[in-house]
């Protein structure tokens, strides 16, 4: 019996801060619903509407600028872009075919640098070793490179 009266009061307890937990809420919603009125008196739906008009007006403004300042002046506005890459596939596919399969263009193969020589009649680069200057023999040692070795006397140690 002692449990029972305990438990009901415990219910009892526990329905009464309910209650002002209530209360608490319901004075912070009057509150809240006062604060909202006074501030939707200073805020009309029609300013809000004319301000977003108003921005995308702005932002169409802005965006024929942007298109103007990037227009290309040498470029018709009819051009396709779709034409353009497949022009540029089809050029790609020639260059495919003008190079070799060691990936070296033809013009630049050199039996046809040969021909281009013959044509443009260019001299032919020379294939020995330069002249040598007065006072050097032409038995100096090379190194690995084909360069000149430097004489041990002139290495410091």
């Amino acid at each position: 019996m002692l449990y029972n009266q305990t438990f009901n009061l415990d219910q009892v307890a526990f329905a009464s801060e309910g209650i002002k937990d209530a209360q608490q809420t319901m004075s912070a919603l009057k509150s809240a619903n006062q604060e909202l009125k006074g501030m939707m008196k200073t805020v009309k739906i029609q300013d809000i509407d004319n301000l977003q008009d108003e921005m995308m007006d702005l932002m169409d403004v802005s965006t024929e600028i942007q298109e103007t300042l990037g227009r290309s002046y040498s470029v018709p506005d009819d051009i396709d872009e779709e034409d353009l890459m497949g022009e540029l596939d089809a050029l790609e596919a020639d260059m495919g075919m003008e190079t070799e399969s060691d990936g070296v263009p033809s013009y630049l193969q050199p039996d046809n640098l040969t021909d281009l020589d013959s044509e443009l009649n260019l001299p032919s680069a020379p294939t020995g070793h330069s002249a040598v200057p007065a006072g050097r023999s032409h038995a100096q040692a090379e190194d690995e490179l084909g360069l000149p070795t430097v004489p041990r006397a002139s290495l410091r140690d």
